[in-house]
């Protein structure tokens, strides 16, 4: 019998969509997927190097459950902390659950914004906590100050924070962050700042909430460095904070990778680590501009300022969207995943290759011609 835990867990609408694409690729059908929140891109060159030196050297083995010192000091000098304020773990999903199962307390409540990336609910129903969202809809898909301070008390035990945010792209400022990390202080709250996208940006450089007392800041190399099946995410909290981590990282994650922990310290180390992000993300801001102008002449939405989302307004039920559009050659996310008030919305990646994403813009719009808007 499956536990009582995980009866108000369905599976990921995500992973959903992309086993209804897979069926329709089989069929023979010609499905353009903008659902994956992968970079298309493949793991680079200075990354596959160095591992594969590694592996040869002998990093094939356990590593201490804190992570190799090497990376440990290399992410502590780009975020101005302490190596020991650092945990590396296996990827930035295991630091979520590591996070979310020690910090939030049974029947407490999880102050989530809406829309945000669909696991921190799933999180939140596995620790039997009660899910409390504030909606961002009508202030550019950032949550205020103002709002938070409405919504919290004492019965708050952790609040999510993803900023850049998926599914929206939306970031967030920093004096706003900042009081809201103030907000849930003053509470006794415990923040989980999802910063995984924190290097894909535009014009507005996100915030770091690296340096607060009560910040479990979650980050990791999938994005950054197309690094989504090699698994290296890490942790920046207190000392304190990261032991009660570790309880579970012990006998959940363990430890990443030891070769590809090497090489990505070896990245960070040699000065190449912002170069190769830099590269990706030129890539991804003339993908972004493209999609925008296209696609906001139908459908309302806001211009993404990092990650490489859009999330549309398509005024019509995103289930039924998202169906017909398979129709057309097109797959994207249903919103309804990303929290409340989204049963209108699509979410769509643009992590795909330009020309794939202007044949998807065309079929996109021919949906729309087809239904009269």
């Amino acid at each position: 019998m499956e536990a009582s835990r995980l009866k108000e867990i369905s599976t990921s609408m995500i992973r959903r969509m992309f086993e209804v694409v897979e069926k329709a690729k089989k069929e023979g059908k010609d499905i353009i997927s903008l659902t994956i929140g992968e970079p298309d891109f493949p793991t680079p060159k200075e990354v596959i190097d160095p591992a594969c030196k590694a592996m040869n050297e002998g990093f094939t083995h356990y590593t201490s459950n804190f992570g190799i010192e090497e990376l440990r000091v290399a992410i502590a000098e780009h975020y101005g902390v302490s190596k020991n304020e650092v945990m590396v773990t296996t990827g930035g999903s295991e630091a979520l659950i590591n996070a979310s199962l020690a910090f939030i307390e049974e029947q407490s409540r999880v102050v989530i914004p809406s829309p945000s990336f669909l696991s921190y609910f799933t999180y939140a129903k596995m620790c039997k906590a009660k899910i409390s969202e504030i909606k961002t809809h009508e202030t550019a898909f950032t949550p205020t100050p103002e709002s938070f301070a409405e919504i919290m008390d004492k019965d708050v035990s952790v609040v999510f924070l993803n900023y850049p945010n998926n599914p929206t792209g939306a970031v967030i400022d920093k004096r706003s962050a900042e009081e809201i990390v103030k907000i849930a202080r003053d509470y006794g709250a415990i923040v989980i700042s999802d910063e995984i996208y924190d290097k894909i940006y535009y014009d507005k450089k996100p915030a770091n909430l690296v340096d607060h007392e009560n910040v479990v800041v979650v980050n990791g190399f999938s994005k950054s460095l197309a690094m989504t099946g090699w698994r290296i995410g890490f942790v920046i909290a207190r000392e304190e904070l990261l032991n009660s981590m570790l309880k579970v990282h012990q006998v959940n994650g363990v430890c990443a990778p030891a070769f590809a922990q090497k090489a990505v310290a070896e990245v960070m180390l040699n000065g190449e680590f912002e170069k190769l992000v830099s590269k990706m993300v030129s890539e991804f801001r003339k993908r972004r501009d493209f999609v925008y102008n296209e696609l906001s002449k139908l459908y309302w939405t806001v211009k993404p300022e990092g990650a490489f989302y859009m999330f549309l307004d398509v005024k019509e039920d995103c289930m039924k969207f998202s169906e017909k559009l398979i129709d057309y050659g097109v797959a994207v996310t249903p919103g309804k995943a990303f929290g409340s008030w989204n049963d209108n919305f699509v979410r769509i990646s643009y992590a795909n290759s330009l020309e794939n994403l202007k044949k998807a813009v065309e079929r996109i719009k021919r949906y729309h011609e087809d239904q009269g808007a």
